[in-house]
């Protein structure tokens, strides 16, 4: 019998790629909220205390501008950084340390878990009778919300390192200090960037709640003014400022971590 071949042709390349589509779809998605937006506001079909219009967004942020500078040192320089560093440098060597020193944990873990389900936005009133109201109470608050989630995001990544790979490096002869610096440090590495840019975003959250106590300035501050006389454009404009101040950071560290971790395989997005 002879035997018939067939051949395969080759499936025919898409126009543009995965990737790209997704792109479109989103820009699409987002084009048409704002022409929504810009419909419904414009036509005054929704009262501007509810929506306001694009006019007036532009309007409330020339009235912020003057004052925007000296909102963003004092929310930023003066509380946010403060409190951002202490939480993530103290959360992520105490968290560390419990998950490699079992007298570390005995002492800590239980501590953590008692602090880890109470709110920070419920410590305000016993940060104003410690220490009253200011930089200091402001600081402590960011640093304590900061600080949950490193501990616990720096304890469960040393946690989840694969022990193959300590056992690897204690039969090849590697010591303690050896084997942190050479398989858990390396390992834990992204998954503590991951709760770094976490913390980012929560800061900001958390710089709010702490202008709530007595601050005199600061996007926070703004927010409080704004709502008070029901000044909606001014809200909606201070939260549009913090989203691009927390989508830009974010950024910034994504791009630190591509450049740190570039060994570590990732799934590529089709």
């Amino acid at each position: 019998m002879a035997k018939s071949f067939e051949k395969t042709l080759p499936e025919p390349k898409p126009l543009i790629s995965q990737q790209a589509s997704n792109r479109i779809i989103s820009i699409i998605t987002l084009s048409s909220l704002i022409l929504a937006w810009v419909v419904i506001t414009q036509n005054r079909l929704v009262e501007p205390l509810f929506a306001p219009s694009p006019t007036d967004l532009w309007q409330a942020f020339q009235n912020l501008l003057p004052n925007l500078p000296g909102d963003l040192v004092a929310s930023v320089l003066r509380r946010i950084v403060p409190g951002f560093t202490i939480g993530v440098t103290v959360g992520t060597l105490l968290g560390i340390y419990m998950a490699m020193n079992h007298v570390g944990r005995a002492i800590f873990y239980p501590i953590v878990e008692i602090l880890r389900p109470l709110p920070p936005l419920a410590l305000i009133p016993l940060l104003i009778l410690w220490f009253g109201i200011g930089y200091i109470t402001q600081i402590l608050l960011i640093s304590y919300g900061i600080f949950i989630i490193m501990v616990i995001n720096s304890f469960e990544a040393v946690r989840n390192v694969p022990p193959i790979y300590i056992h690897a490096a204690t039969t090849l002869g590697a010591n303690r200090r050896q084997i942190f610096q050479r398989v858990i440090l390396p390992s834990i590495v992204p998954d503590i960037v991951a709760g770094i840019r976490v913390s980012a975003a929560a800061a900001f959250g958390y710089d709010v709640a702490a202008e709530l106590m007595g601050a005199m300035t600061g996007l926070g501050y703004r927010l409080v003014l704004a709502r008070r006389y029901l000044l909606t454009q001014n809200i909606v404009v201070i939260l549009v400022i913090i989203a691009i101040l927390s989508f830009t950071i974010d950024f910034l560290i994504k791009r630190i971590d591509a450049k740190v971790t570039n060994w570590k395989p990732r799934v590529e997005q089709k």
